[in-house]
């Protein structure tokens, strides 16, 4: 598909490379690891039908394209057409042309595969015009930092490890030898805290598996709330909250790219290390001229520490990343620890805490966040916060002073869905309205539904690893494709949804014991299907 065609081939090589030209860029969905192995297989001679079934089998298969390509799937969480087109709103059923038919198609069927390519093809675009910022953001770090245009094909990681001029090199067996950031007031923490990383230092220098080692928790009670310490960061929040008074939310900063800066904790594969404190400075004075340039040297700082942990990425040094992650924890630690005289902690996460304070404690309070901030060199933000509501720390909502609402887990889709994920967010927006603004259940549900907001109410699920997927019509199971919109119903004589593995049935979580499965476009569904009491009750099983 270009600007203003769509472009139809069928088994004519010749057309297809008339069609080509290296002036375009190549957009696909999942095509670094399909489409353009084929489409070079074509360009070259080659059997397409052998090199799919050797991609598919996993096997390794060397084929160059000499065109540009982007793939409007890197760096999103593998999530199919289908669903993409499922949460779209879109018309979802699969081409009825079975892909093993063993003799030519007949003019129809080459026409219904024509219309179900021209489907994705759109899709596609549309994908692509969504993420259109992220494949902005690569070019200008390419365009930035001078590196070939074929750079824009790598991961943010690998862009990172190119701007760095990384040298991979042979570092020492060394992943668990942990280092205290140069201010850390050890003698302020708690013993047990300091003595689990120094235990786990110590039992890995003694030969023991750093695979084990990097999963053990700490579990821990600090400023009265339990927290869980590890290698994926710590956690701690007060259980089933609600409040609403004078609240403070605490962030860090930039805070891991500037522990990186401060403790030399960056890749020892990167050549040029002190590249990572310009960019860190060049991404200050841009952001404080309100430049929008400095979200590049942002995407730059923050994947150079993730790569620290990609074994395929040349930054690849686990000590770094480790030595990161565990200062973060301990250094948020103190700053608990020191507010704990002024102010209720409501919940701590990797890089920020909330508080709770009463009326003449904010300026003590400021004072403590100010001294924090010189003594280990990092910068906070506080953020006024007058309304909380929080299941866990994975699962909140609260409203800033300024009338903003921001949520996490559960309820983090209260505006709706996206192209990304669209299953069940009544439940997001219900809670929402609830905890905030006080609106009864039912009547979000019922208003949402008077609205013809069908999506909020879909649940979209894929076979998976399993077999395939039935649904119960009349006691009977009908199968199904892998991609599957479904709905609660009051129709009785529809069953459950299932998925199924070696002959057995798995109903599908959250699904009623009544659904029916809406695969055309959501705009043409008759919305009296819904059952809206299903929704109604399992909003009020997700109240806290």
């Amino acid at each position: 598909m270009t600007e203003d065609q769509v472009i139809k081939i069928h088994n004519d090589v010749d057309k297809l490379r008339k069609c080509l030209s290296t002036n375009n860029i190549l957009i696909g969905y999942n095509n670094y690891s399909y489409d353009d192995i084929i489409l070079a297989g074509l360009l070259t001679g080659k059997d397409p039908y052998e090199l799919s079934k050797k991609i598919i089998r996993g096997e390794k298969v060397h084929a160059t394209l000499e065109y540009l390509t982007l793939d409007a799937m890197q760096e999103i969480n593998s999530v199919s057409l289908k669903e993409i087109q499922a949460n779209m709103g879109l018309n979802i059923h699969e081409t009825p042309i079975d892909f093993d038919i063993d003799r030519p198609l007949t003019t129809e069927e080459v026409e219904q595969v024509f219309q179900y390519c021209e489907n994705d093809v759109k899709t596609t675009k549309k994908v692509f015009e969504l993420r259109e910022d992220y494949f902005t953001s690569k070019f200008e770090i390419v365009d930035a930092f001078k590196l070939p245009v074929t750079a824009v094909k790598k991961t943010r990681a690998n862009l990172a490890a190119a701007v760095l001029k990384t040298k991979p090199k042979k570092l020492p067996r060394d992943r668990l030898h942990l280092e205290f950031d140069q201010h850390l007031k050890v003698n302020e923490l708690p013993r047990e805290l300091i003595a689990f990383y120094e235990n786990i230092r110590r039992r890995y220098m003694q030969g023991e598996d750093h695979e084990a080692l990097e999963k053990e928790k700490l579990e821990i009670e600090i400023a009265g709330i339990k927290h869980s310490f590890g290698f994926g960061g710590v956690h701690g929040a007060i259980e089933n909250y609600r409040y609403t008074g004078k609240m403070m939310q605490i962030d860090v900063s930039s805070y891991f790219p500037s522990l990186m800066i401060n403790n030399h904790f960056i890749s020892r594969n990167a050549e040029s290390p002190e590249l990572f404190k310009n960019i860190y400075q060049k991404r200050l004075a841009l952001k404080q001229e309100n430049d929008r340039k400095h979200e590049i040297y942002k995407i730059i700082l923050n994947s150079a520490f993730g790569a620290m942990k990609s074994e395929h990425n040349p930054l690849f040094d686990p000590k770094q990343f480790n030595n990161v992650t565990i200062n973060g924890q301990l250094i948020l630690t103190h700053l608990i620890l020191l507010l704990e005289p002024f102010a209720q902690l409501i919940q701590s996460n990797t890089d920020g805490i909330i508080i709770a304070y009463e009326d003449g404690m904010k300026d003590m309070i400021l004072e403590v966040i100010r001294r924090f901030g010189e003594h280990y060199n990092l910068t906070l933000e506080v953020d006024e916060i007058t309304k909380i509501a929080q299941r866990d720390v994975n699962n909140y909502v609260v409203q800033y002073a300024d009338g903003t609402i921001k949520a996490k887990g559960r309820m983090a889709k209260f505006q709706g869905g996206d192209w990304e994920r669209n299953s069940l967010h009544i439940i997001d927006k219900a809670l929402v309205n609830f905890y905030m603004y006080g609106i009864p259940i039912q009547k979000t549900v019922i208003e949402s539904w008077k609205n013809n907001q069908l999506d909020l109410f879909q649940l979209v699920a894929k076979a998976g690893k399993f077999d395939g997927m039935a649904h119960e019509v009349d006691r009977k199971m009908v199968k199904l494709q892998k991609v599957n919109r479904i709905f609660a119903t009051n129709i009785l004589n529809y069953g459950g949804v299932y998925k199924v593995r070696d002959y057995k049935y798995y109903k599908v979580p959250n699904t009623s014991e009544h659904s029916f499965v809406w695969n055309d476009e959501l705009s043409k569904m008759n919305k009296k299907l819904i059952d809206i009491n299903y929704y109604i009750k399992l909003v009020q099983s997700n109240l806290f």
